[in-house]
């Protein structure tokens, strides 16, 4: 799906359209993929969303994990 939503951003980029055309709502991260690939660029990494089985741990457990000689 976002991959589509990429594709669409580039094919308008191709097509002349404006940049502004993005029809996605504000703040989505359809809106984000659709700019990714209207201007040929990737999201920065501090705005990506972690994957909820990573969010979810604690952080003693994460720091536990990278650090056995701590417990």
């Amino acid at each position: 799906m976002i991959m589509d939503i990429i594709k669409q951003g580039s094919r308008a980029r191709a097509l002349g359209r404006p940049r502004d055309a993005c029809n996605y709502p504000l703040d989505s991260r359809e809106r984000r993929a659709w700019y990714e690939g209207y201007d040929g660029s990737t999201w920065d990494f501090a705005e990506r969303v972690t994957h909820p089985a990573v969010a979810s741990r604690s952080r003693t457990t994460r720091d536990a994990a990278a650090n056995p000689t701590s417990i």
